[in-house]
């Protein structure tokens, strides 16, 4: 299996920011992950790290 194209770097500001408005929007994280190219974990670390993420939320990306 092939890792993500941004694979163990660091976050660019301009990311963190498309971050954030995507989570204002109600962006699903699967959707985040792609516009991104993270992967889900990266997604949900970054949230949750930012404290932008809500249990809820991951546990709903979960199912």
């Amino acid at each position: 299996m092939a890792l993500p194209l941004k694979h163990n770097k660091s976050w660019t500001s301009q990311e963190i920011a498309q971050l954030k408005e995507m989570y204002r929007k109600k962006v699903l994280h699967r959707d985040i992950a792609s516009k991104l190219k993270r992967t889900l974990n990266a997604i949900e670390s970054k949230a949750i790290e930012l404290g932008i993420s809500s249990r809820r939320r991951i546990k709903k990306a979960l199912k």
